[in-house]
């Protein structure tokens, strides 16, 4: 293969939209709300010259100063900046050269895409630099898809909105019922979280043994049957043992009776029914995810291709960042502020179950509480909402005379979008899986009424 020299990525430029942004910014001030969702940094543009005079416009627009050619050079002689822009006679000359201040969108568009040319080339041009002979070939690897995913689309969104231009256009939209949550599944928790939202990172904590693992799977099953995909990345069970307990769930058949092969002739044809079933349901498995850029890899490829409606990462613990830090603690920060990050640039529900340390245990309440969230770090910040999973049950079974009631807690402890509060449901101990709370439930004498 015959080595070919890249582009030098300082030729991708043009000069002339980039004083066609500043001409018409200049002669029709009312463009530049249109403008700046556009290029709301100045290093979108390649001269240096532009850059500065395009900071103060967006100055004296901010602050609400008249803005005309007179004004911009009091604020660029007050920055002292006036001759390093060429003087007042380079003002003019970009004045004099506008084609048409209508372009002025046109033009920004073309000085985004000249900066993302630049963008692609250095960032190509850095992946060829990287050295053979320092680092594994999945440190390597790593390496490039770190900074594969530092280039953000074209098309991507602007670093921010202005109120005033959006206010309206969101409060039409905050009347229509339909709002893009993805639901849970689950009435109790539906009604407090309103389902799983595009760009928020939950966390699904609880110690070992109160149902997690089966909790994401039950989500991922009920968003499935809604027609969206759902992608799980399992770094802990193999995929084969989470489809054989996906099976058992949907044929509500006791998972330690199938295991033993111990089913009647119904069940093992309702066992083969519902596989079939499942093999109709978009779910995916991975193995790979123990970096957030696999994770994020993986989740932007198959969201174009499989539609995916939720990502599941279990568990957090399991992850690794694959370079050196400090402490854990401070590992599990890095991880948990990327995979805040991944949910917001691939704009999809990240729901991320974690473990919680052994301070439940010790308390005569069990209950978990943010504080017990192992390895913190900043799980709690990132987090849009935290979930717990509690069941009496499990700290309850040795007592004397010890009937389980089935009762689950799903504790909802943050939520950024609404109130927080517990949503009872029923666990199904022998079918590892859990279920809405009836209408009237029954429990040690006391009555528990659905949400």
């Amino acid at each position: 293969m015959q080595n070919r020299k890249l582009p030098d990525p300082n030729k991708y430029f043009s000069i002339e939209s980039e004083a066609g942004v500043l001409g018409s910014m200049l002669l029709d001030p009312d463009c530049i709300p249109k403008i700046l969702p556009k290029l709301p940094r100045s290093e979108a543009f390649f001269k240096e010259e532009h850059q500065l005079i395009y900071d103060a416009l967006v100055k004296l627009y901010i602050a609400g100063t008249p803005i005309d050619a007179i004004s911009l050079r009091a604020e660029l002689k007050q920055q002292n900046l006036l001759a390093k822009v060429g003087g007042v006679e380079y003002i003019e000359q970009i004045l004099t050269t506008l084609p048409h201040a209508a372009n002025a969108v046109y033009y920004a568009g073309v000085i985004r895409s000249m900066q993302k040319e630049r963008e692609i080339r250095g960032t190509v041009a850095d992946i060829l630099a990287v050295p053979d002979d320092i680092g594994t070939p999945d440190e390597k690897i790593q390496n490039i898809q770190q900074l594969a995913l530092s280039l953000e689309p074209v098309a991507a969104g602007p670093d921010f909105i202005e109120i005033r231009s959006e206010a309206a256009i969101i409060a039409a939209e905050m009347g229509i019922a339909k709002d893009g949550a993805t639901k849970t599944g689950f009435r109790a928790i539906d009604k407090l979280i309103h389902g799983f939202y595009p760009g928020e990172l939950t966390i699904l904590a609880g110690r070992p043994s109160m149902g997690k693992s089966a909790l994401m799977l039950d989500f991922a099953l009920n968003v499935a049957k809604d027609g969206l995909g759902a992608l799980i990345f399992s770094l802990e069970m193999t995929p084969r043992a989470l489809i054989a307990r996906a099976i058992c769930n949907l044929a509500c058949l006791d998972s330690q009776r199938v295991q033993a092969g111990q089913m009647t002739a119904d069940e093992l044809t309702e066992l083969h029914n519902q596989a079939a079933e499942l093999a109709k349901l978009n779910i995916l498995i991975s193995k790979v995810g123990e970096k957030p850029e696999q994770i994020a890899g993986l989740i932007h490829r198959l969201k174009q291709t499989h539609n995916i409606g939720v990502a599941f990462v279990d568990y957090m613990q399991l992850m690794s960042t694959g370079s050196k830090s400090e402490s854990r603690q401070q590992e599990i920060t890095t991880i948990s502020r990327k995979l805040k990050a991944i949910a917001i640039r691939e704009d999809i529900p990240l729901v991320v179950l974690s473990q919680l340390n052994r301070a439940p245990d010790a308390r005569d309440n069990h209950r978990p509480r943010m504080s017990d969230l192992r390895e913190s770090g900043s799980i709690e910040q990132d987090a849009d909402v935290v979930l717990f999973t509690y069941r009496d049950d499990y700290y309850r079974k040795d007592e004397p005379g010890f009937e389980p009631s089935g009762l689950a807690e799903v504790i909802i402890s943050k939520n950024r979008r609404g109130p927080v509060g517990t949503a009872r449901l029923v666990f199904v101990h022998d079918e590892v899986k859990f279920a809405d709370l009836p209408p009237a439930y029954n429990i040690g004498g006391g009555q528990y009424v659905s949400s």
